[in-house]
């Protein structure tokens, strides 16, 4: 198996170039990069930015409609797999500035480290709420929520679970409260589940992966930055096996649609914009928490509803 997608892979990369009819330009390719990176590890939705994008800064939506046929779904299909392929700009920026945690991790998994082995099991749990119902609602998620009006709405609606919880963050005694747990290795087995619980809601587009793993952070008594680490490191796991996933299942489609320089420059992107959004966003929810993103989130909500009813 291993072997079979090795090919797999050295297959499109050699090939893509050989087609030139592809579902969008390399520019493009940088703007969703940019996008992806920023917004991956923000609690802001970076699928619905993406679509935002898509529809309302490249204008794509429309032309994709005044176009038809088989071509043009067959775009728009590699296009949305390509979205969750810039995901790996974003893992590679998780596993270079977190490389000691999955040192620690590779090494527990075989036994030489007890607090990476803890940590990679509590990975694994938070994981199989979201994957299992992903595995089998994808198809279902992609034609029927996304699109603007659904992304709106969960910007919405998220941005309120947000002001809950960080209402409910402050009113914890600060002292007890960080004395409860130094780190993410010390979450339990019902801790580590019900963060999962929490994730399950980002399969909905707008809602956000990395505002549920925080949110779900803190509900489970993690401090702010560590809350925002283990959701770094609970995403690195969930968008590694979405690429994988699309990839073992869209590859065909995307090698088609798809030149090596355009799937490339948006991964290169993706990767730096998400590092500097990682550095930034650790040391702003230490000090200031999640409330700005919530009000911003309000706000490109009521933007959006209003350019699409107007």
């Amino acid at each position: 198996m291993k072997k079979f997608f090795h090919t797999l892979a050295l297959l499109l990369i050699s090939q893509m170039n050989l087609f030139a009819d592809e579902a969008f330009t390399k520019k493009e390719a940088i703007i969703f990069g940019i996008t992806q990176g920023i917004t991956e590890y923000l609690p802001v939705s970076s699928t619905g930015h993406m679509i935002l994008v898509d529809r309302f800064l490249l204008g794509n939506d429309a032309e994709m409609a005044r176009d038809s046929g088989a071509c043009a779904e067959m775009k728009a299909y590699a296009k949305s797999s390509y979205f969750c392929m810039l995901q790996i700009g974003s893992i590679l920026a998780v596993l270079v500035l977190y490389r000691r945690r999955f040192i620690d991790i590779a090494l527990g998994m075989f036994g030489h480290n007890g607090h990476g082995r803890k940590l990679a099991l509590r990975l694994i749990i938070s994981a199989i709420p979201a994957a299992v119902i992903g595995l089998f609602a994808d198809g279902i998620l992609q034609r029927t929520l996304y699109n603007v009006t659904v992304v709106s709405i969960a910007l919405a609606i998220g941005a309120i679970i947000m002001l809950f919880a960080e209402s409910a963050y402050g009113r914890r005694s600060s002292k007890n409260f960080a004395k409860r747990y130094d780190t993410v290795e010390s979450l339990s087995v019902r801790q580590s589940f019900h963060i999962g619980l929490w994730q399950c809601l980002s399969l909905i587009p707008g809602i956000s992966r990395s505002m549920t793993t925080v949110v779900g952070g803190y509900r489970s008594g993690l401090r702010r930055a560590d809350a925002a680490e283990y959701s770094f490191l609970l995403g690195c796991v969930m968008c590694s096996a979405a690429v994988a996933y699309k990839f073992a299942k869209d590859f065909d489609i995307m090698l088609l649609c798809l030149s090596a320089k355009t799937f490339f420059a948006g991964i290169l992107i993706a990767f730096f914009a998400s590092a500097v959004a990682i550095r930034l966003f650790i040391a702003f929810i230490s000090h200031y928490g999640i409330a700005i993103f919530a009000w911003y989130r309000i706000f490109l909500a009521v933007t959006v509803i209003c350019i699409t009813v107007t």
